[in-house]
């Protein structure tokens, strides 16, 4: 008899994998790339006219995982969402499915719990104010993450559409009583008094320049997601005490903000580490840049499908 297959929509990915559990499964991939246990190769991407699909593959001893994801630019005229796809989880030694999970609604719980983690191991100890710079699909999530790791009580928010700024504060406001929400007019204004900040944006120039940062600071790039794009100024990359990626293989093809400062002479891809390296906070700023890699989507999969799997047999 075959085995079930779990479908996982956004709504049970967000309610089995908040924002703690999310990053403690972030940190159990990197004791698992440490262990040779999770492995994958970059991801392919091929361009149909007006957007961008995505291939991930990666493999655990467990579980062999695809993730499929299709960027749409068009797609909020026709209805639909920018990303859509899924995430298909099989099992290794049998090859069977076990779960198809919504890839748009995983990507946003993983990319944000990365920022978390790196956000927990270099934010200084006093933050009590964070920044997020973009507010589009993943900045709900990447709010979050932010809060979580740093239990900070004031959010400050840049978008260059100030309307959508209001309207991602508006949506947070009621989840985050506890929470001062204010609103800047500029990215430098956002970053005033942060002791960490996550920006998640499509920027094609840098948002951020050395004069723009605090004494001390720990910065998550997470968007810019081309080597002609970049969130952050090669001086910003220049100047930090640490700079460290989620993926080293992917970083050295798609980091935009490390490539273009290594075409300045402003930083040397050959010193590229991921989290593995980090530890403590540093004094001046800290920089995480990430580009996204299977291996933490089928990480943070597996974990779903195992909370799930639990919650069956608790009910049964």
């Amino acid at each position: 008899m075959p085995a079930e297959i779990a479908y996982l929509d956004g709504a049970e990915i967000r309610r089995l994998m908040p924002p703690s559990v999310a990053r403690q499964a972030i940190a159990g991939a990197y004791r698992a790339i440490a262990c040779g246990d999770l492995e994958g190769p970059v991801r392919t991407a091929f361009g149909p006219e007006g957007g961008v699909s995505l291939l991930m593959p990666a493999l655990s001893p467990a579980s062999v995982g695809l993730k499929v994801l299709h960027q749409r630019p068009l797609n909020p005229s026709r209805g639909l969402p920018t990303l859509i796809g899924e995430v298909l989880l099989w099992d290794r030694r049998t090859g069977e499915l076990k779960a198809v999970i919504d890839a748009a609604a995983l990507t946003q719980v993983r990319t944000a719990a990365l920022a978390g983690h790196a956000t927990s191991l270099l934010a200084p100890p006093a933050t009590r104010r964070v920044a997020l710079l973009g507010a589009g699909g993943q900045a709900y999530d990447q709010a979050f993450a932010l809060l979580e790791a740093t239990a900070a009580t004031e959010l400050c928010i840049w978008n260059r559409t100030v309307e959508r700024a209001e309207a991602l504060a508006a949506r947070l406001a009621p989840d985050l009583p506890q929470v001062e929400i204010s609103l800047a007019g500029t990215p430098a204004e956002a970053l005033r008094g942060a002791g960490a900040a996550t920006l998640v944006t499509a920027a094609e120039e840098p948002l951020l320049h050395a004069s723009d940062l605090p004494a001390e600071v720990h910065l998550n790039a997470m968007g810019a997601y081309r080597p002609d794009m970049a969130e952050l100024a090669p001086d910003v990359i220049a100047g930090a005490t640490a700079v460290y990626v989620d993926d080293v293989p992917g970083a050295r093809q798609e980091a935009g903000d490390l490539i273009q400062a290594a075409a300045q002479d402003r930083y040397d891809m050959a010193a590229l580490r991921d989290l593995r390296s980090a530890a403590g906070t540093r004094r001046g700023w800290t920089v995480f840049k990430s580009v996204g890699a299977a291996l933490f989507d089928l990480a943070v999969a597996e974990e779903l499908v195992l909370r799930r799997g639990r919650e069956g047999g608790a009910a049964g």
